[in-house]
């Protein structure tokens, strides 16, 4: 699995190369890795000012406090001197100096006392072996010291304490066990910073007996290794895929989001000096897969979730362009390095903090629209949050340090891509039924084309040609179809309608909405059929009462969906009506242009015995401009030239809906008295208005009326061209219009 160990001589200094494994060894590292790393004996020697007890030959987990000198003294003064003379302060480990505040240009000393028990010795003893010192990622360069013996080093630091060159990647130092006394032993570390910036020991500080520090240190090495270079491949194969299927943003995304966090595996762990060491080159890579890591999670989860996902995008390009940008001067100002980790690591973290937050709300709100793959992702928020809580108490010593964060936010990334690859699987599925579908119905579709053409068009000339209105609507009450008969009824195209919900059609907006949504409902529920009257709002925003019978007809593909298949009608047919001999009605109508249509069509619905079918379409378009008349010009008081000036301007509709309002004139009925024989039918059309001069009208011929009124008189001259007798009583408020059918057997 990996190459055999190698030591150094000079300096004791052993480092491990990264191991090579199959495809299976890797899956395996890749589920059982974080058991496999963390489930070491490694006990918490949390160090108390400066002091560890060490009370058995095991592996000691040394976060906590150590001595800290800022200045770089000779060796023997940090080694030999006593609490009461030392310029020394306390400093936890893990933190850096420039994160303590402290600005150091050199080297400083770390320094922890390590108390050996007599049985820790006599152990040591028996299995003849030293100790070794497990220290991961130190900046920039470091010397490892026990009891003022060096044991190794990292780098190369000059005599004055300056940096001559860098070496930070994670290391073992074997500490021979001569070196080790009863009693009180000393480690010493002297580390150099980069231009105030370092002085950086990690939390993975661990002692102990050497073959249990280097089977540690190899499992770390091998699991890091294999972690960020699967993320490196995982990145890869997504953006691969995203070059296949253009559209499919979330790939590209993904892949760079999980590419960019095995770069950030591979340099926080130093992983890529064993390739090519380069501490700026390493920094830099760390800096920019940070930076620009939020811009590719919160791209993601744009793209991916089916709703519209809003965020600053702008602003947080800028901000990781501008931090992307103020990183790279580190390349070329020294300086740049301690402000970049002084500020634009800090501003950055932040970000991702944020974007976290964000996105975990995002995809709570996605799994309460039903996208099931939000569920996978939340369970890596969960996972990564808890992880990243654990350390944050451990490193403030409130809890056990578990040292899990990056696991967590491996669980994370993995149920981002488990959630990506379900979505896929799901469309691929779906699209894979689809072509099966299409395959097994093409000869069928072939065979039956020529009937169904003919069928379609007959259902079309049905459909359109209905005096109902016909209509289709979702489960959601969506209206999908809808026939020209709405132009009639509603005054509304059947174009405008489509799209729309059909609640919003209700003539009263709370009670109506209610209703036809609960119809709806017992429909979908029912697979039965379900007829109620009902109240729609035409274009002048008046009630026009219709029976409305609906019918869920199930999708046959599956019995959950479906559409839903309505008709309306103006009013009930009579089909008693062939046998009518004769009848006699009397109607109190409001003030309402619909009703109009309605009273027309209901009085002539039995002359059918009578008349020809164009002979009662034009005795019901006299019938209607006669109520209407009544309505607008009795009841209410629209005189011509009201009617002539509003009309120019476009607002009739306007004034019309406010004489309807007004409380002198909403009261007022129009009176239809109706009979019919077997000789004649007969109408008296009566309003509550104060009549106007008939005689007038009546005298003058249609040319000159509609020159000098625009129109106005139509309906009388319909009227006296259609009916036998046009009689008008002397208030003029009333007429009487009687068609004589023996008169019609004469003509013929």
């Amino acid at each position: 699995m990996y190459r055999k160990r190698q030591h150094i001589p000079v300096d004791n200094h052993y480092v491990c190369p990264p191991a090579r494994g199959g495809l299976l060894a890797l899956a395996t590292l890749l589920f059982l890795g974080p058991l496999f790393i963390n489930c070491s004996p490694a006990k918490n020697g949390s160090p108390i000012d400066g002091t560890v007890t060490v009370s058995e030959a095991a592996t000691y987990r040394l976060t906590g406090e150590w001595l800290f000198f800022p200045e770089d003294l000779p060796p023997a003064a940090v080694l030999q001197s006593a609490p009461s003379i030392r310029k020394a302060l306390m400093l936890r480990i893990p933190l850096s100096w420039h994160q303590a505040g402290f600005h150091i240009e050199g080297s400083a000393w770390y320094r922890l006392n390590v108390d050996m028990q007599n049985d820790a010795i006599q152990e040591l003893q028996a299995s003849r072996q030293g100790l070794s010192l497990l220290l991961p990622h130190t900046d920039a360069a470091a010397e490892v010291h026990w009891n003022g013996n060096l044991v190794g080093s990292n780098g190369i630091i000059g005599a004055n304490g300056i940096l001559l060159e860098s070496g930070h990647r994670t290391a073992v130092y074997d500490i021979p066990l001569e070196f080790i006394e009863p009693g009180r032993n000393i480690i010493t570390i002297r580390n150099a910073g980069y231009h105030g910036v370092g002085g950086f020991i990690t939390s993975g500080v661990f002692l102990g007996p050497r073959e249990a520090v280097h089977s540690l240190y190899e499992r770390d090495i091998i699991w890091h290794s294999v972690l960020g270079l699967i993320f490196i491949i995982v990145g890869v194969q997504h953006i691969g895929l995203f070059l296949l299927y253009r559209r499919a943003l979330s790939y590209l995304y993904f892949g760079l989001f999980a590419g960019s966090f095995g770069l950030v595996v591979l340099s926080l762990h130093t992983l890529i000096s064993f390739w090519y060491e380069n501490y700026l080159l390493e920094h830099q890579i760390l800096f920019q897969s940070l930076i620009w890591i939020a811009i590719f999670h919160l791209q993601f989860l744009k793209n991916f979730y089916r709703f519209t996902v809003r965020f600053p995008e702008k602003t947080l390009m800028v901000f990781c362009i501008a931090m992307s940008l103020f990183s790279l001067t580190s390349l070329f100002w020294e300086q740049g390095m301690y402000y970049t980790e002084k500020y634009a690591v800090p501003a950055t973290l932040l970000s991702h903090a944020i974007g976290l937050v964000w996105g975990t709300t995002v995809s709570l709100r996605a799994l309460r629209k039903g996208i099931q793959e939000a569920r996978i992702i939340v369970i890596g928020y969960i996972v990564f949050g808890v992880t990243t809580v654990l350390d944050i108490l451990g490193y403030l010593n409130l809890f056990a340090m578990v040292g899990l964060t990056e696991e967590g936010f491996m669980a994370f990334v993995f149920c981002m891509g488990i959630a990506l690859s379900s979505a896929f699987s799901t469309a691929h599925l779906q699209k894979e039924k689809l072509v099966h579908r299409l395959r097994a119905n093409i000869s069928k579709l072939m065979q039956t084309q020529q009937v169904l053409e003919f069928s379609e068009e007959k259902y079309r000339q049905l459909v359109e040609n209905s005096a109902e209105l016909i209509f289709s609507v979702s489960p959601t009450g969506e209206i999908l179809t809808m026939n020209r008969q709405s132009q009639n009824h509603l005054g509304r195209s059947a174009k405008k309608l489509i799209g729309r919900n059909i609640t919003e059609l209700a003539a009263h907006e709370t009670i109506g909405r209610v209703l036809l949504r609960e119809k709806i409902d017992e429909v979908v529920a029912s697979r039965s059929l379900v007829g109620f009257p009902f109240d729609f709002r035409n274009i002048l925003g008046e009630p026009r009462q219709m029976n409305v019978l609906l019918q869920f007809i199930p999708d046959s593909r599956n019995n959950t969906d479906g559409i839903i298949y309505g008709r309306a009608s103006g009013y009930i047919e009579d089909s008693l009506g062939q046998y009518l001999f004769s009848e006699k009605q009397t109607y109190f109508l409001a003030n309402y242009i619909t009703l109009s249509d309605q009273m027309s069509q209901r009085l002539t619905q039995h002359l059918h015995h009578f008349l020809t079918g164009e002979q009662i379409a034009a005795i019901q378009m006299a019938l209607r401009e006669m109520i209407i008349n009544a309505m607008e010009h009795g009841n209410l008081h629209i005189t011509y030239d009201e009617k002539t000036t509003a009309t120019r301007e476009g607002n009739y509709i306007e004034l019309f809906r406010k004489r309807q309002a007004d409380p002198a004139f909403k009261e007022k009925k129009v009176k239809v008295d109706y009979v019919l024989t077997p000789s004649y039918v007969g109408f008296r059309i009566t309003d509550e208005g104060p009549g106007f001069n008939h005689k007038e009208m009546l005298r003058k011929g249609a040319s000159q009326a509609n020159e000098e009124r625009l129109g106005h008189g139509r309906g009388i001259q319909i009227a006296r061209s259609e009916f036998d007798q046009v009689r008008y009583n002397h208030k003029g408020n009333q007429v009487t219009l009687v068609k004589k059918f023996e008169l019609i057997r004469e003509r013929r």
